[in-house]
């Protein structure tokens, strides 16, 4: 079974190339203090739109991670966003 990593860019059969953001779990029920709940379900979120900065924020999908990874290949890269350095402003 192949491991979605965030922050990397996959060949997707329809999209061509998209850039996994995460996997979120979704649950049913979950405590805090235990730190345990009921999963619902698992979906990744993706965008086939990105640049040096990031995710274009109306690009951003999600789908169920097993159907996801029915419709992609192998990961093509890692993808770095560059990290603008704290100007000091608090």
């Amino acid at each position: 079974m192949m491991t979605l990593t965030e922050n990397t860019i996959y060949q997707h059969d329809e999209l061509g190339a998209v850039l996994v953001l995460g996997v979120d779990h979704i649950f049913e029920t979950y405590d805090p203090d235990s730190g345990d709940g009921r999963l619902r379900s698992r979906v990744v979120r993706y965008t086939a739109e990105w640049d040096d900065y990031g995710p274009m924020p109306s690009s951003i999908r999600t789908m169920p991670v097993d159907p996801f990874r029915t419709v992609v290949g192998d990961a093509i890269r890692s993808c770095e966003s560059i990290e603008w350095p704290s100007n000091g402003d608090t």
